[in-house]
Parts: C-alpha cells; structure tokens; sequence
C-alpha cells in the first residue's frame, strides 16, 4: 500500500517540484548560454544550477498560485470541484502544454498542495514547539542566533516557521516546523530554497564600514543556504 505524503515526511510542493524536475532534466550542454557566462564567471555550475533551479521553482510556484486563484474562483462561483479540476487541466494541456501522461499526478500533487497552504498550524502544536526549544535551548534554525522566548515584538522573537513553505504545499505537521526568529522568519517569507533569492540581492554597493550592510548581508546569505 502506498503511503500518503505526511506519512513519508515529504510536502507535496517538494513532490511536484522533483516531478517537474523529471519532466525536465537539466540541460547540462557545455553550449548554452548559461554554461558560457558560467564559465567565464569560474562559477563551476553553480550559476548553471542556480538558474535552473530559480526556473523550476518558478514553474512550481506558478502552478501553485494559478490553482488556487480557480480553486477559489470556483467556490465563490458556488462551482463543485469538478469545474475546479477541469479548468485545472485545461491550464495544463492548453496552456501550459503538458503531456497528457503528466497531468493526472500533476493535478493530484496540485491539490494536495492546496489543502496544505489552507492548513494552519494548530496552537498546541506551536505551544509544544516552543516549550521544546526553550527547555534545549535551541537557536534560530536559519541565523543560528539566540530565541526570544518571552517578549513577542522583538527581532529575534521565537517563531514556528513551516520549513518548506506553506504557501507552496508545505505541511503543518511537526516535520516541516522548527524555530526561528522573527527577523528570518520575515525574510525566509514563501521562498523555497536558495535559488528562489535573488542574487542581486547579495550583490550590494555598501561603505566597507557599515556594520549594518554586513549584519544584512550575513542573514540574507544565512537565508539562503
């Protein structure tokens, strides 16, 4: 019997993005214009798997989103989920282009993100989370700075973050949830992985003195590792 997504520890949205991952290898051409400025760059592939993942997470991020908007243009419309499903797969073959032996997982994965970006986080779970991290003593998972587990409006307030993001299919179950502070967990916001910021966010004109540029500089590096 085939165990369901939770069960397995993997969020759907990480399920469709490895899908259309096998849909579409990476082009590892030694000829393409990326593999060029990658070169001259002496980036070693990392520019070459940066833009493939940014575009993938793209793929994923648009499909998301495009489903949801029917998702609730079909309730407010007082539609069933089958008009729902339909346009769904109308987007996917028409528009989008996909093969047809694609779509159905396509559509599945789809929905289950769905449920998961609707689902929040019950406050026992977040209770239980906090109580744990005080009693070890956990840091930011992502900055690895000191919690604030007593004053909420603080920078570095403790907070229970979704690891892979809600928004893109992330579940709310104690798998996917760990600590961070409110600084992070603002910044981090529905991004995926490193490839989802921007380098041009990490490439900033700042006075080599300014203690503030390097704090910044350090979390959104911290951020996208």
């Amino acid at each position: 019997m085939q165990k369901s997504v939770d069960e397995n520890n993997i969020n759907p949205g990480q399920q469709l993005r490895e899908f259309i991952k096998k849909i579409f290898p990476a082009d590892v051409k030694n000829d393409s214009f990326i593999s060029r400025i990658d070169y001259i760059l002496q980036a070693d592939g990392e520019l070459r798997d940066l833009v493939y993942n940014s575009t993938i997470n793209y793929v994923v991020r648009r499909l998301i989103v495009t489903a949801d908007y029917f998702k609730r243009k079909c309730e407010k419309e007082n539609k069933g989920n089958e008009k729902f499903i339909t346009d769904l797969r109308a987007l996917l073959k028409d528009d989008m282009r996909f093969h047809e032996k694609h779509i159905g997982l396509i559509i599945v994965l789809i929905s289950e993100c769905l449920d998961k970006r609707n689902a929040d986080v019950a406050d026992s779970t977040k209770h239980k989370i906090r109580k744990r991290a005080r009693n070890n003593n956990k840091a930011c998972y992502i900055c690895g700075g000191e919690l604030e587990f007593d004053i909420g409006d603080s920078y570095n307030s403790v907070q229970v973050e979704h690891k892979w993001p809600k928004a893109m299919g992330g579940s709310s179950d104690n798998f996917n949830l760990e600590v961070a502070c409110q600084k992070c967990n603002c910044k981090k916001s529905d991004h995926i992985d490193a490839s989802d910021f921007h380098y041009e966010k990490i490439c900033l004109v700042s006075d080599e003195n300014d203690q503030h540029f390097s704090t910044e500089m350090n979390r959104e590096y911290s951020n996208s590792i």
